[in-house]
């Protein structure tokens, strides 16, 4: 296998190992003694694809190398146990090599952050073009904080175009908490949880105390992304012209619907893939690394409308919260308290279709 510079990333033989193949529902472990471990957190609209593409590596490395790599997402794995043996890790003999993590909740909570990246067990690889790439503070901020970027993902409004609003489209994210857009909003979510953290975060750093619930109330719908997308420029008496999506949904918005993206003037949301490598792994995990960063998994990326970091053009406006909002507390407890006020404030039948 060779990406587009004709760089090999594995050659192929006679396999000397097969992964471990676990029925649906089985438990499936997060580390193997004696391989390359590696744990890959994909956003949904990426999992599938990247399972087959990442399978098919891991596939011809290990046959033709004695140390295999083994990671869990390429088995039927019950995510929850994963994220559970995460969490419960107290060592750096407990940790894959690897880690790639779209899910933030691990790790930037506090506990986390402490025992692994401050420790310095972890390497955070944010690539030096991208870092090049990044205003001096940003880059500032992810060095001195351990903070590894891989990829980015974006959160934007689509406006309904065949709704007519009597208001004023939105110009900036925090305009959304303005009661003129009372019922006018519906927003990504699914399980019976909003899945706009990045968002809520933005508003409680920026408007303080009391935006999250302004903004609760101004939501009409809380859907899945697919049936967001199946509603907008249909017959559907109760859609709503502004709609929060991620972006690997919006490139996958049929072309004959009738829609808009409005340009905010702070930007899209961002939404990162992080990366940590074993700091005493380095070497022994470049050939990951390496295809990690190949045009093939640039390729997977895109389709689902996520970019590397060093595509991503940092000097243009983008929201996210601050890494000191971040930082400064534990991730998972704020998180937890923002979904809290969230849910307390959204009125009766927000979920169902």
């Amino acid at each position: 296998m060779v990406d587009s510079g004709g760089k090999a990333l594995a050659c192929c033989g006679a396999p000397k190992r097969q992964l471990q193949r676990n029925r649906i529902g089985g438990r499936v472990p997060l580390l193997r003694s004696g391989a390359i471990n590696l744990f890959i957190n994909l956003p949904c609209p990426l999992q599938e694809v990247a399972k087959g593409v990442i399978g098919d590596f891991v596939q011809l490395y290990n046959a033709s190398h004695d140390i295999p790599i083994f990671s869990p997402m390429l088995t039927d794995v019950d995510v929850s146990n994963i994220d559970g043996d995460l969490n419960a890790a107290r060592t750096e003999d407990e940790m894959p090599d690897v880690l790639v993590a779209s899910g933030l909740h691990t790790v930037l909570s506090k506990t986390f952050r402490e025992k692994f990246v401050d420790s310095g067990v972890y390497t955070g690889l944010t690539g030096e073009d991208a870092l090049c790439r990044m205003p001096h503070s940003q880059r500032t901020l992810l060095q001195a904080n351990n903070i590894g970027i891989y990829a980015a993902g974006f959160w934007r409004m689509v406006c309904d175009l065949s709704i007519t609003p009597c208001v004023p489209s939105p110009r900036e994210w925090t305009d959304l908490v303005d009661p003129l857009y009372k019922n006018l909003v519906t927003v990504h979510g699914h399980h019976g949880r909003a899945r706009i953290t990045s968002l809520l975060m933005i508003l409680k750093e920026r408007l303080g105390t009391g935006a999250v619930s302004q903004l609760a109330e101004n939501v009409r719908h809380i859907w899945h992304f697919d049936d967001i997308m199946k509603r907008i420029d249909s017959p559907y008496a109760g859609r709503t012209p502004f709609n929060l999506l991620p972006n690997a949904a919006i490139v996958k918005m049929p072309s004959h619907k009738r829609v808009a993206i409005l340009e905010f003037d702070d930007g899209p949301i961002i939404s990162p893939i992080l990366m940590f490598v074993k700091t005493s792994r380095l070497e022994e995990c470049r050939p990951v690394i390496n295809f990690l960063n190949s045009m093939i998994m640039r390729d997977l990326l895109h389709r689902g409308g996520f970019v590397m970091a060093d595509e991503f053009d940092w000097s243009k406006p983008f929201s996210y919260p601050s890494w000191d909002f971040l930082l400064n507390g534990d991730y998972e407890l704020t998180v937890s308290g923002l979904d809290h006020e969230f849910k307390n404030s959204i009125r009766q039948g927000v979920f169902r279709m």
